[in-house]
């Protein structure tokens, strides 16, 4: 576009216009003149079209009104009147990102689309969802989102309910999220950063309807805005559509959303606080140590990527030298760091998992005395090297997963935007390497440990330490409190609650009239593409090994896989082998010592890592293909020092260094019982998937039932080495073997001749024995399993295999999912119930599986299930409802990948016997579906469920008032 500065184009005045190389892009930076809003266009020529509309919001207590009002804005507004046009965009439109999100002192509301006219409706209705909500006048919205009382009648007990409310119990119920709350609020305790934007559920029942709707109106203005726009777009049509919409509607104001100035503490200060445990599970080692440190700005880029590159170096590689000093000295099982400058000031946080409370001096002590000692004596040159280099690789691959990258632009431009400075700083990175790579050759970074650790007074040492006794008494107390607020309530205010929560109720069970639901703009079935997207994929051979190549543009990136036969490995060993695939890369090798090793990755590739799982071929439920994967990736003129070190590991990994085996296995321990914690919902679904098929089993036996392995080896690593070690190098002879390996290479097709070549050479090397094929029994078991943690919520699932009750996969599966998720599980188990989520999956080896998130429910989630026969009999929609399901399942399915993606996609649709014929033929079985199609699914449902198990992760108390359900009944950590 031909913009000039300081002209006017729909009341936008453009300030500022810069090329940002890095990232393909010219940005324009913008300023409506009458409403006061700022507006960034990143101009490029990606589809994956990006907008959003952010606010600052700075909480002033514990309420959780910034994440409340985020919620309630998307329950209907001016012009879209349903009661959630957010879930009428989930159903029916093509987005690729579709959400909004709370940030301690940011609201965020992006949406993406590749299609032009769907992306202009997402914008219309978020834009209408921040500025005209019917959240302030519709009192039933703050109940809903953030609570209420409530009450079945006057002799039951007071309760409080609420979206919000349940989800922030299910966050503070993982020790880590506790631990970040506490941190970031005892931190910062002189401004907003002292407030849990996200709510206290202690605090969320004080939240007013006055006070939500006060933040509402003082924050969502266009003058306290920040409008983003993203990839190749007509953008004076999206300028003139804001400008008449929307912005000249409002005239600029002053609106006081500063975050506040935290000044540096007088000295260092040294907190502890406990966090609960269920009461069956031993407090040994499960005590949180952490060091923390603030200094300077946001705004100053240049330190905050050095900061970032020395968190790097010092704590998250494997030759880390103050995290191994910490590990040496056995202060905990692991050591975790994250350097944030996502908040007006950056903060530094360390902390040691699997510690005793006593250990807290000597973590300060050689924390300090190696730091000191790294500044004395300098730091490994080539410890920065590498980090640099590793980091300069994620810049330029620029992989965010499943995320748009014009997203993860805009989140990283708001770490400058958001306090007034330049955004596009945060994406100009090229002349920061240059900087950044000269300084690694002086004493920068040595200077910069000086500063912000030994000579800065801002930090904080926090210990935090399980208690077995709080969780029953924060319940018991809470139940105190309302006992005492219903003792306090007249008959007639009692009376009033259950009349409010009818009221509630019924607005929740009503459905939207055919005129509000016409009021949610959508697409028609012939703006979808008919026509599924194909796998890049063709079939090639070295040295009678098979290849599969993916013939995609990578920017000079080579993505390589190995899967690996690793049907040769017995079952006794299984869990050894989910073992080796997490200590592969972190051991001494023949050349290499770990340290050494992980330093040679970081210079010469992009990563290997290495993972053990089993997949099953499409409509056969009982076939288990079992790999051992080694993914890599580097740049394609690094290729042979890829393959040098692939060869150096998978040949010559040593597992003498006992010492260094004990911490690895120690870590995996305190690792797993985090990631327990944090994944409920994932353990819930390995469980269920275990009872049905082996592929669910032998997965599973790296999932919570690896657990006891590692456990037992951490405790009594001495008794059990000698056995461990034969076992590895057993492993290590068996499956690296040419025999039934594939390959598969993502890289332009030109390249395919260097990398043939080179792999040629380090196939030569591989074994090409033929061992026996180990048998892996496995027999069905419904083991209705009730796990007990010290969660305040629960995680419900549900599930079985339909295959196996004489049903098979076709696209219409995938529409009823879209229907269950978004309509009869949103409205049941969110909406009614007070769940955060539920899940539908249904897979092409037979998988069903039902499953809830952050739940105060149980029995009830379970009759929510079990009534989906009922729901399917009498489901009547019309077509255009028909027609927004199918285009909200097509959203799915469309969901653009990176080029690494696009690959291992391929491949793993390759071992499952899915190839692009299949895809299309699911693709039009989707966009046939019928209403009757839907109804006459109930059958297979009803069946289903007749032969479906249960797997609870959840409150142990709410589980044993419910043990009747279960066949078995434990601590999750005794599995």
């Amino acid at each position: 576009m031909n913009f000039e500065i300081n002209k006017l184009y729909h009341g936008f005045k453009l300030e500022k216009t810069t090329q940002i190389k890095e990232v393909d892009s010219t940005a324009y930076q913008f300023i409506h003149e009458k409403s006061g809003a700022k507006l960034l266009y990143l101009e490029n020529t990606d589809d994956n079209k990006v907008f959003s509309i952010s606010f600052r919001t700075t909480p002033t207590d514990d309420t959780g009104v910034a994440h409340i009002v985020e919620h309630s804005t998307l329950c209907g507004s001016r012009k879209f009147r349903t009661k959630e046009p957010f879930v009428e965009l989930l159903k029916g439109s093509l987005n690729t990102f579709l959400n909004a999100m709370t940030f301690p002192d940011k609201t965020m509301y992006p949406v993406a689309s590749q299609n032009d006219k769907d992306f202009q409706n997402l914008i219309d209705v978020y834009l209408d969802a921040v500025f005209y909500p019917l959240m302030t006048e519709m009192p039933e919205i703050l109940m809903q989102e953030g609570w209420h009382y409530e009450i079945d009648s006057l002799d039951a007990p007071l309760r409080y309910s609420g979206v919000v409310y349940n989800e922030m119990k299910g966050a503070l119920s993982s020790p880590e999220g506790l631990l970040e709350r506490k941190l970031l609020n005892n931190m910062f305790p002189d401004n907003t950063y002292a407030f849990e934007s996200g709510g206290d559920p202690e605090s969320i029942p004080t939240l007013t309807q006055e006070n939500f709707i006060n933040f509402h109106q003082k924050y969502y203005h266009p003058s306290n805005s920040y409008i983003y726009l993203y990839g190749e777009m007509d953008i004076m049509e999206k300028l003139a559509f804001l400008d008449d919409e929307y912005l000249s509607h409002f005239d600029k104001i002053a609106i006081d959303s500063s975050v506040g100035v935290q000044k540096p503490f007088a000295g260092e200060k040294q907190m502890r606080d406990i966090y609960p445990i269920s009461s069956s599970e031993s407090k040994k080692d499960k005590t949180f140590l952490s060091y923390n440190f603030s200094s300077g700005t946001s705004l100053d880029v240049t330190t905050c990527f050095a900061l970032d590159l020395l968190d790097y170096v010092l704590f998250k590689s494997q030759s880390a030298p103050l995290r191994n000093a910490l590990l040496k000295a056995e202060v905990g099982a692991d050591v975790s760091s994250s350097f944030d400058y996502g908040l007006s000031q950056p903060w530094w946080n360390i902390t040691v998992t699997g510690s005793e409370a006593e250990k807290t001096d000597k973590f300060r002590t050689i924390f300090t005395d190696t730091i000191k000692n790294l500044i004395s004596n300098g730091i490994d040159k080539e410890l920065l090297q590498a980090a640099f280099n590793i980091t300069e690789f994620k810049l330029r691959e620029a992989d965010f997963g499943q995320a748009p990258k014009g997203l993860i632009y805009n989140i990283q431009l708001m770490k400058s935007w958001l306090y007034d400075g330049d955004p596009v700083s945060q994406l100009q990175y090229e002349d920061l390497l240059k900087d950044i790579k000269e300084k690694i050759q002086t004493n920068y970074f040595e200077n910069l440990l000086q500063e912000v650790i030994i000579d800065n007074p801002h930090k904080l040492l926090f210990t935090l330490i399980p208690d077995d006794k709080i969780a029953l008494e924060n319940e018991k107390k809470l139940e105190a409190v309302l006992a005492e607020k219903k003792a306090a309530m007249s008959k007639e205010q009692l009376e009033e609650i259950i009349a409010t929560t009818k009221k509630l109720k019924l607005r929740q069970q009503t459905p939207d009239s055919a005129d509000a639901l016409a009021t949610i703009p959508m697409l028609k079935l012939n703006d979808i593409d008919k026509n599924s997207k194909k796998f890049i994929l063709e079939e090639k051979s070295i040295d009678d090994i098979k290849v599969l190549l993916h013939d995609i543009n990578t920017n000079g990136i080579a993505y390589f896989d190995m899967y690996f036969d690793a049907s040769t490995i017995s079952a006794d060993k299984l869990p050894t082998a989910f073992l080796l695939v997490d200590i592969l890369r972190k051991v001494a090798t023949d050349k290499y010592s770990y340290e050494s090793l992980a330093n040679a990755i970081n210079l010469n590739t992009g990563g290997i890592s290495f993972d053990l799982s089993a997949y099953s071929r499409k409509d056969e439920p009982d076939s288990l293909l079992p790999k051992l994967i080694v993914k890599s990736k580097s740049l394609v003129e690094k290729l042979p020092d890829l393959f040098a070190l692939l060869q150096e590991i998978l040949f010559t990994s040593k597992f003498t260094d006992k010492a260094r085996l004990k911490e690895l296995i120690v870590q995996s321990k305190s690792n797993m019982e985090l990631d327990i914690l944090n994944s409920a919902h994932q353990v819930v679904a390995s469980r269920l998937s275990a009872y049905f098929t082996p592929s669910g089993a032998y997965n599973e036996q790296g999932g919570l039932s690896f657990y006891p392995f590692i456990k037992d080896l951490a405790d009594n690593f001495d008794k059990r080495y000698d056995a461990l070690y034969a076992d590895l190098n057993e492993l290590m002879s068996m499956v690296f073997s040419r025999k039934n390996l594939l390959i598969s290479i993502t890289v332009k097709e030109a390249d395919y001749a260097a990398f043939a070549a080179d792999f040629g050479k380090f196939a030569a090397n591989l074994s090409d024995k033929q061992l026996p094929i180990q048998k892996f029994e496995f027999t069905a078991d419904k083991k209705n399993e009730g796990l007990q943690s010290s969660s305040q919520v629960q995680y419900v699932g549900c599930g079985t295999n339909f295959i196996k009750n004489g049903y098979s996969y076709n696209g219409k599966l995938l529409v009823l999912s879209t229907i269950l998720r978004c309509t009869y599980f949103w409205n049941k188990i969110r909406v009614l119930g007070g769940a955060y989520g539920a899940f539908v999956r249904f897979t092409p080896a037979g998988g069903l599986y039902f499953g809830s998130y952050r739940d105060p429910n149980l029995t009830e989630t379970l009759d929510v299930y079990n009534k989906t026969v009922d729901f399917l009999e009498n489901f009547s929609i019309d077509d255009r409802e028909m027609t927004k399901y199918i285009i909200g399942t097509i959203s799915a399915l469309d969901a653009p990948l990176t080029p690494a993606a696009q690959g291992r996609s391929a491949a793993a649709a390759y071992l499952r016997n899915i190839d692009n014929t299949y895809v299309q033929q699911r693709r039009d079985e989707v966009l046939t579906t019928k209403q009757i199609d839907i109804q006459n699914l109930s059958q297979m449902i009803k069946d289903c469920l007749n032969d479906s198990a249960i797997c609870v992760v959840g409150n142990e108390d709410k589980l044993k008032q419910n043990k009747d359900i279960f066949k078995t009944m434990h601590n999750i950590f005794e599995a």
